[in-house]
């Protein structure tokens, strides 16, 4: 008889048991037959139990993902590494189940599988992997499935996860195959329609990973046409209006932005897609009135309220592309002021009103948003370090014109006679009293409405145009805020708020408040007052001796050149600079900087193109300071060249005496060194020629040269390398061992070298928990207890072994493993971590927490050095 006629005769002979199971089951009698059809249907509906799991797991991810709507928004979006843990338990139940059904239920006869379930059974356990991020043993489940089923339609949905799983795992290169081959299945096999609809959204998300998204919109434009769920249509339309705008073509994003908005999507996609859609509005085809008329209508949405920053920003460029830039800041300023929850748009908004004020140039303003933007702005932000460089160079410039503002001020204080002096520092106090007060009644105001508000459970909304109060409107909060930061800077919340060095205090004429500044004194006199509201406050910072007003002259001198340093190289503002170097010669025309400010105002006029006052500056040079390394560049374009040619020559000399020491020839040393500081006098490398030259001395004469010559070196070269050196040998010679920089060369030579290996991250490692037993109550096998129960919900599927041991009479540990790699245990420290279950009650201090690998755990059984090993662990996994 033909085999496969043999197996269909057994395969009918076997479905028909349950129906006899069935029948047998109709008389009260048979319980036996009974219990066994139960048994044996509760066995099939494991699968489904399993699947049901995983949807489970599914609907915890999807209400714990937050969509960032600031970048194109994926077509799945599977969350990070803290979402996944909402769905593990889920997944590991669905794991189990399907594979207590493949292992109890599987019948294969000739290579076929007769049980329908077994097939989607391994697809579920590679589904839940996948949303497990163990993309290794999905890939593998994948696979598997491909393999074992080439005529089952169940393949090419394996397929279409295998793409997803490469995808996942950045391999790129293998997914793209994958996908072809799939492609040219379609053209050529009856596929699934519900793996023809995968196909394009698989293929899109492969390109959208990449950022290549005119390719993508090729696969969208397919999934928008194939797919019929609402909600997904709706997502991939909000993409689609994304990379449109990402190109530049603002009318086909607002077209579909505008179709999202028709499909009632969810709130948040909603309001994104209208502010998107104003981004997207394009002011050459378009009219800008009803784009703000619905901006301003979102405004006044209470729902709202926590994305005004994002509606103003929206609106800022609509100004901006109907070319009213005042409008522009304005809104920006508001954006600014309102967000308070949502660091990157304060930061995008910071960083747009700051180029702004930037470009007028507003240097002052632009330095107060840009400080703004740098406190919250992530690293992975476009131009991050370019950004902070900016920021940072704004930050100096400004402190250096407070300086230079804040001495004059003192300056002309100082110039007074008393009885003058007195009276402005009365009226300053005067202000200051009133603006106290002030605060006091506001912060009155205040505590009434908020006790109006809970009464009546009835909040006033904000808006430019809503409520009275100063804090319910928007344009004067931002007012506020940004002169509060402009002028301030970000100040703590405490007594005295508005002084950096509260043991200082001075204050600006032109200004008439308090201007944070350290003290013009010279000298360490103590503090008279430290009350604002006392005349002694103001009065000890000003320079009434001619010291104290040398003092605030090398202050202003200082700011004066670094301020000029700042324009021409850090802002690329040649006016600014050259006006700012020649105010500097004006006021101080003999000072230390002279010559250097002359040859600055000489390279800017002559990048300028400016003759005059190249040649101006250039004869200045030449005439005042002829024997300046600056006026030989200018007659000679070559100087530096020959100079470094010098240096060349020098080096090269000093490997010769160098190997001539090594060498023993120490006569041949001190020919060179000789050489060497009678030709080349200028060169860094004289102390260390002079240095050899001692040591061979100190080889051939008596060691009382070998002192005379060190001890020379030692205040000739007060600031050089060699000066440790001669200070070393001079210290052992008079076997003084008290000399500290030997103490400190020699401990870090003392330093003992790691007895760790630098670990391969694909051997076996343990997590290790070190208890300090004398700061913990908790007995050690409570903590077993904690750590199995935190196992057993998290990591079910893992052989995890727990064990534990002592390890000196104040430690124990408890280690858990075996982990395949150093990820896996990475991510098992990391997850346990954060469990208040497990660590309850237990002092951070109290405990260590690690992972090691198998072979470096001997060596830290034997060494019992936590401290040791925990500083090898820091350098060798968290870098």
């Amino acid at each position: 008889m033909n085999k496969n006629i043999k197996y269909k005769i057994l395969w009918i002979v076997f479905m028909m048991i349950p129906l006899l199971f069935l029948f047998s089951c109709s008389t009260k009698k048979n319980s036996f037959t009974r219990r066994a059809f139960h048994n044996l249907t509760c066995h099939y509906n494991g699968y489904w139990n399993g699947d049901q799991a995983y949807k489970d797991g599914l609907q915890a991810l999807d209400d714990k993902v937050v969509e960032d709507y600031t970048k194109i928004l994926p077509l799945y979006n599977y969350g990070d590494k803290n979402d996944v843990q909402v769905l593990n338990q889920n997944m590991d139940r669905a794991i189990e189940k399907a594979s207590i059904m493949i292992q109890r239920h599987s019948m294969k006869f000739g290579n076929v599988e007769y049980v329908k379930w077994i097939d989607d059974c391994y697809l579920l356990i590679g589904k839940a992997y996948f949303y497990k991020r163990e993309y290794i043993s999905a890939k593998r489940s994948f696979k598997f499935v491909i393999a074992e089923y080439p005529e089952n339609n169940i393949k090419y949905e394996s397929m279409l996860w295998l793409a997803r799983t490469y995808n996942q795992l950045e391999e790129y290169e293998k997914a793209e195959p994958v996908l072809t081959s799939f492609a040219k299945i379609m053209t050529e096999e009856n596929i699934p329609l519900s793996a023809r609809k995968m196909y394009p959204l698989v293929f899109a998300n492969h390109y959208i990973a990449q950022e290549k998204y005119d390719k993508a919109k090729k696969y969208l434009s397919l999934s928008v046409n194939i797919n019929t769920k609402k909600q997904l249509v709706t997502r991939l339309k909000f993409i689609q209006a994304q990379v449109f705008q990402k190109e530049e073509n603002l009318s086909r994003a607002s077209e579909l932005y505008s179709q999202v908005i028709k499909r009632n999507p969810p709130y948040e996609m909603a309001f994104q897609a209208k502010i998107n859609m104003a981004k997207s509005f394009d002011a050459e085809s378009g009219n800008s009135e009803h784009i703000v008329k619905i901006l301003n209508k979102m405004l006044r949405d209470s729902k709202n309220k926590e994305y005004r920053d994002q509606i103003y920003y929206a609106l800022a460029e609509v100004a901006l592309k109907n070319s009213n830039d005042t409008l522009a800041i304005n809104y920006l300023r508001l954006s600014v002021a309102l967000s308070t929850d949502n660091d990157y748009q304060k930061s995008v908004s910071s960083l747009k009103v700051a180029d702004m004020y930037f470009n007028i140039p507003d240097y002052e303003n632009s330095q107060a948003y840009y400080d703004t933007a740098m406190q919250s702005l992530p690293k992975e932000f476009p131009n991050y370090e370019q950004e902070k460089e900016k920021a940072e160079t704004l930050s100096l410039m400004v402190d250096n014109l407070s300086t230079i503002q804040m001495q004059d001020s003192l300056q002309y204080l100082a110039a007074m006679n008393e009885d003058k002096r007195l009276k402005i520092i009365d009226k300053i106090i005067e202000v200051y009293i009133e603006e106290e007060a002030q605060k006091l009644e506001n912060a009155r105001i205040q505590q009434q409405n908020e006790q109006f508000n809970k009464a009546s459970n009835n909040i006033v909304p904000g808006g430019a145009a809503s409520g009275k109060w100063y804090f319910y409107n928007p344009q004067t909060l931002s007012f506020g805020y940004t002169e509060f930061v402009r002028k301030w800077g970000k100040r703590k919340l405490e007594d005295l708020w508005m002084l950096k060095n509260k043991k200082s205090t001075s204050f600006g004429i032109q200004s008439k408040e308090l201007i944070a500044s350290d003290s013009t004194r010279s000298d360490s006199t103590s503090i008279v007052s430290n009350d604002p509201k006392e005349r002694e406050f103001y009065l000890q910072n000003i320079p009434l001796t001619p010291e104290q007003i040398v003092f605030s002259d090398s202050l202003i001198l200082e700011a004066y050149f670094m301020l000029g340093k700042l324009y021409k190289e850090g802002l690329k503002n040649n006016e600014k600079a050259a006006e700012t170097f020649k105010e500097l010669i004006s006021r101080y025309p003999e000072n230390k900087y002279r010559l250097k400010s002359f040859y600055k105002l000489y390279k800017i006029f002559d990048e300028e193109n400016d003759y005059e006052q190249n040649e101006l500056y250039k004869n200045l040079i030449i005439t005042n300071y002829p024997e300046s390394d600056y006026a030989k560049v200018i007659l000679n374009p070559d100087y530096y060249k020959e100079i470094n040619a010098q240096k060349n020559e020098a080096a090269g000399l000093y490997k010769k005496a160098y190997q001539a020491y090594i060498n023993k020839e120490y006569y041949m040393v001190i020919s060179y060194a000789d050489y060497a500081i009678e030709t080349y006098k200028d060169t860094a490398l004289i102390p260390k020629f002079d240095y050899l030259s001692a040591l061979s001395i100190g080889k051939i004469e008596v060691v009382d040269s070998l002192i005379i010559a060190l001890r020379k070196i030692v205040v000739r070269y007060p600031s050089s390398s060699v000066k440790p050196l001669a200070k070393n040998i001079l210290a052992q010679i008079s076997d003084n061992d008290s000399d500290k920089e030997n103490e400190k060369d020699q401990r870090e030579k003392d330093i003992r070298p790691s007895p760790y290996k630098h670990h391969n991250t694909k051997d076996a490692h343990f997590f290790v928990l070190v208890i300090n037993t004398k700061e913990v109550n908790i007995p050690v096998h409570a903590l077993k207890v904690r750590v199995s129960d935190f196992n057993k919900e998290n990591y079910r599927l893992r052989e995890l072994n727990i064990n534990s041991i002592l390890l000196d009479d104040q430690y124990q540990i408890i280690t858990v493993g075996n982990f395949k790699n150093d990820q896996m245990a990475l991510t098992y420290l990391n997850h346990i971590s954060s469990s208040e279950y497990v660590y309850a009650n237990m002092s951070p201090d109290a405990y260590d927490s690690f992972v090691i690998s198998t072979a470096n755990y001997p060596i830290f059984y034997r060494e019992k050095d936590v401290e040791v090993y925990m500083e090898f662990f820091k350098n060798d996994y968290l870098k």
